[in-house]
């Protein structure tokens, strides 16, 4: 195999296998299966969010985003994508996936670069919202090129960093600002 289409493997455009990945487009099936398996971080991420992990990720089969579900052996391991707001100039990205993640950990990280890159071409800002102390996933997304904007704020009681990747330097939306809710 020629290293150009080994590269093109690894550079996400959607549905397909890359590096070992199996993407298909998420259906309540996934959720199903998934919502049972979610990492301890996940599931708090959810109640923070006031929603079961169920209605989490249905929430991105229902929603006009692009979201995808990671399958290895026939499981789902995570689910993952991006939903306009804001006239589609912001995407909310958001993925929630099982401890199976952890035991690819290189790989997905890896993976994941050219995720986030794929749906960057599509919105000019991507945002979200991240507990202030799930210290991992902060390292990853700072990882993945995004901002912490910082003081934390308040989402149902819980400190939670707004975190935001922009194709240009302005961020379309004020820094002070709530992130948005959908």
């Amino acid at each position: 195999m020629s290293e150009k289409l080994r590269k093109n493997l690894r550079n996400f455009m959607g549905e397909g296998v890359y590096d070992g990945f199996a993407i298909a487009k998420a259906t309540s099936e996934h959720a199903n299966l998934l919502q049972h398996n979610l990492r301890d971080s996940d599931v708090r991420e959810c109640i923070i969010h006031g929603a079961s992990p169920f209605r989490a990720l249905m929430s991105g089969v229902r929603e006009k985003g692009e979201n995808y579900t990671c399958i290895i052996d026939g499981q789902p391991i995570c689910m993952f994508g991006v939903n306009p707001i804001m006239n589609s100039l912001i995407g909310r990205i958001w993925l929630l996936g099982s401890y199976e993640i952890e035991n690819r950990r290189r790989k997905f990280v890896r993976w994941s670069q050219s995720v986030v890159n794929y749906y960057q071409k599509q919105y000019y800002q991507l945002e979200n919202v991240v507990p202030a102390d799930h210290t991992d996933t902060i390292e990853w997304l700072e990882f993945l090129g995004f901002e912490l904007m910082k003081p934390a704020i308040k989402l149902n009681s819980f400190k939670v960093f707004r975190f935001v990747r922009c194709k240009g330097d302005e961020i379309l939306i004020n820094k002070e600002e709530q992130p948005i809710q959908c």
